[in-house]
């Protein structure tokens, strides 16, 4: 299935959205594992924010609002995917779909 998105999502406008914990968001359109299509982002946090015992609550809280502010089914009819880094395994592991 191709992938066509009706828009893009604007990095500035989501980061400034979601807060002083995020430090950069990435995304990427692919397919899902059972082929439909998805949005992917990565986003890297400050290191205080990947703490165990904060990480669950501020990934749910940063999902929410990036999924609120991109609505990429509505707008793109694309099922978005999460995933969370911080900024230390993003310096031991650079990794550039990170950045």
């Amino acid at each position: 299935m191709a992938l066509a998105a009706r828009g893009f999502v604007n990095y500035t406008e989501v980061e400034q959205a979601i807060g002083p914990e995020v430090v950069h968001v990435a995304y990427k359109l692919n397919e899902d594992w059972t082929g439909d299509p998805g949005i992917f982002f990565r986003i890297v946090l400050i290191n205080a924010a990947s703490e165990e015992g904060r990480i669950g609550e501020i990934a749910q809280r940063i999902s929410t609002q990036v999924f609120d502010e991109s609505r990429p089914q509505e707008n793109w009819g694309l099922f978005p995917f999460f995933n969370f880094r911080s900024e230390a395994d993003q310096e031991r592991r650079p990794d550039p779909l990170w950045t």
